[in-house]
């Protein structure tokens, strides 16, 4: 089965309101050549920019619902993941031109939206297709994930769709009931609350942070976050690319260049150099990942249990859906944002959750160990 057929059954069977021919744009070209366009300016035109709210909304609800029901070491799950965090960002970008221009709440925008199932736009496909190069799929073993090994028992690239490199983190080296807590894209006005509730529990976390928010404000921040005990990481500089693609779309000189200078501006922060690195989206290619590791000495951490908090903006559904993802698994490397006031809550809440029933949060040195085999 080609890989646009098992989209096609993975989710039309889930979500018949699917269009077929809304399913079928194609990219012919590689993610790391091909001429990518920034993301779309929102629209000046009130009732435009509400359309395009509503559009992505629209599309978002979909990758949501379909990520819920994936695997999440499957294919279809890598692919909603990134698109579905790529569209929370959209969102979020259109809401407050909106919000600027007519000083609505964005409570009152969303009380405009319908209640329908979501679809996926031709335009939104179309934009996914270029940042990601998710849409070509007709290689004959299209569906088969090509692995890279990088570290035996640690981590691996698989190529999903014989085209986007994913990070594969293994959690073979903790024990039943161990749980490593990481945050990213901060960071922000909710992370210092998010840092002194880890600390307050005794959750030694992760903050992968983007370099474009380690302005003063920003250094001060990372500075207690690391002073709160926790482990300030490298990210990106906007997210990857200003224009929200992966570091597929840069060179590995670029990727390093721009690691290079977030790690320095956090070293200049807190004290230290950074020990770890995430890849935005979970996207890198091997060669990338092995030059970092070399030039920068940055461990690459990916995740076992994403929480998929770019999928809601309810703390209780978070909270809930987090929590059962962590019974199903039995521990792992979760991820959150703690750019998002429902991961803030939801955070603060898991921790309590987590002492309660007989998890324990261990020190995120246990990754660095388990990656230089230690």
């Amino acid at each position: 089965m080609n890989i646009k057929s098992f989209f096609l059954v993975s989710i039309v069977s889930l979500f018949p309101f699917f269009s077929l021919s809304a399913l079928e744009l194609r990219s012919p070209k590689e993610p790391s050549v091909v001429e990518v366009p920034s993301v779309p300016a929102p629209s000046a035109d009130l009732d435009s920019l509400k359309a395009e709210y509503y559009e992505i909304y629209s599309a978002l609800k979909v990758y949501s619902n379909v990520a819920y029901s994936a695997r999440q070491d499957s294919p279809v799950f890598l692919e909603v993941s990134a698109s579905g965090q790529y569209l929370r960002g959209r969102l979020e970008a259109v809401g407050m031109l909106i919000e600027r221009k007519t000083g609505f709440s964005r409570e009152v925008l969303d009380s405009g939206l319908t209640r329908k199932n979501g679809e996926i736009s031709r335009g939104v496909l179309a934009e996914l297709s270029s940042v990601f190069g998710f849409s070509r799929g007709n290689e004959p073993h299209s569906m088969e994930m090509r692995g890279v090994p990088i570290k035996l028992g640690y981590c691996q690239i698989n190529y999903v769709k014989n085209s986007v490199p994913f990070l594969v983190q293994y959690d073979g080296f903790l024990k039943k009931g161990e749980v490593i807590l990481t945050f990213d894209d901060g960071p922000g006005q909710l992370t210092e609350e998010v840092s002194s509730a880890m600390k307050d529990a005794g959750a030694s976390s992760v903050f992968f942070v983007l370099g474009s928010k380690l302005g003063p404000n920003g250094k001060e921040l990372v500075k207690r976050t690391a002073l709160d005990g926790h482990s300030v990481a490298v990210h990106g500089y906007n997210h990857a690319t200003g224009s929200g693609k992966p570091f597929t779309a840069l060179s590995t000189e670029e990727t390093l260049d721009q690691l290079g200078g977030v790690s320095a501006s956090i070293a200049a922060a807190v004290g230290r150099k950074p020990v770890f690195f995430r890849p935005p989206y979970g996207i890198i290619s091997p060669e990338a990942l092995k030059a970092i590791d070399i030039k920068l000495g940055l461990v690459p951490v990916g995740w076992t249990i994403d929480t998929l908090d770019w999928s809601t903006k309810d703390p209780e559904e978070l909270f809930l859906k987090t929590t059962s993802l962590i019974k199903q698994r039995g521990k792992g490397i979760v991820l959150m944002h703690d750019i998002h006031s429902q991961s803030r809550t939801a955070a603060k809440r898991l921790v309590k959750w987590l002492a309660e029933n007989g998890y324990k949060v261990v020190s995120p040195e246990r990754m660095t160990a388990a990656y230089k085999g230690e």
